[in-house]
């Protein structure tokens, strides 16, 4: 027993002493991606077909470690745009109009696009871990984010093709007229709670201070303020990079 005891106190020393002489990664990260964001929309169901809608994204973290260069928790403020771009097609409408005392045939093409921009500060806290060796390391993190939306833009363009059938025309008998209507709104004043909270995952590869991989964050909180019908998420999925360095202050 006394054996057991002292192998286990030599051990755990020896631990401390490993982890002690391990030297301490820089205190700030900085960090950037670029995005494809998305949102589940079961509260709109006419938006048509969603898009990626690419975003740029940068802030920075305080990097504070449990075990140097291995076990870390970063706390952090980053600006995250989010969203989404959807195209919606109709099918094909023929029409006949009298132009002239002439009976002619028009077909209808409508088609419509939705941009939904918004614009988040976040604080992200992320549990981070890094495994290998002293210049090239795999590096994961898992945590949360809370945000609000600071400004939001709704863009929808309502836009209708008419090809009107001339006869008379040597050219394929076809005359486009196209009509634009675009309606821009604030979602945050009628559609959408401020507030967003979710999950963040990353994982990547660590080379020296910089490090690349992939992340993905999905929202928890239902920004719906319509009352009924369904949630509404924010959901981003994309390339990063972060840079370690030292004090700034």
């Amino acid at each position: 027993m006394k054996k057991i005891c002292f192998l286990s106190i030599s051990l755990a020393l020896l631990s401390t002493s490993l982890f002690a002489q391990r030297e301490s990664d820089p205190k700030w990260v900085f960090k950037m991606g670029l995005n494809g964001t998305d949102m589940n929309r079961n509260l709109v169901e006419n938006t048509g077909d969603p898009v990626l809608k690419p975003a740029f994204t940068f802030g920075f973290a305080r990097n504070i470690e449990f075990v140097p260069k291995l076990l870390s928790l970063n706390v952090g403020l980053r600006y995250s745009p989010r969203g989404y771009w959807s195209q919606q097609k109709f099918d094909e409408q023929v029409v006949y109009r009298k132009v002239d005392n002439t009976r002619r045939a028009s077909t209808i093409v409508p088609r419509n696009r939705s941009w939904n921009s918004l614009h988040y500060v976040d604080v992200p806290i992320d549990l981070v871990l890094q495994v290998g060796g002293e210049r090239t390391k795999f590096y994961a993190s898992a945590g949360g984010y809370v945000g609000l939306g600071v400004y939001g833009k709704n863009t929808i363009r309502y836009r209708t093709v008419e090809f009107v059938h001339d006869s008379t025309s040597s050219n394929l008998g076809i005359i486009p007229d196209q009509r634009d209507l675009t309606r821009k709104v604030d979602p945050f004043k009628s559609d959408l709670k401020r507030l967003d909270y979710g999950i963040n995952l990353a994982v990547g590869i660590r080379r020296n201070y910089t490090v690349f991989g992939l992340t993905y964050s999905q929202g928890l909180a239902n920004l719906s303020n319509l009352g009924s019908g369904g949630s509404i998420t924010n959901r981003s999925f994309g390339l990063f990079i972060n840079y370690f360095f030292d004090d700034a202050f």
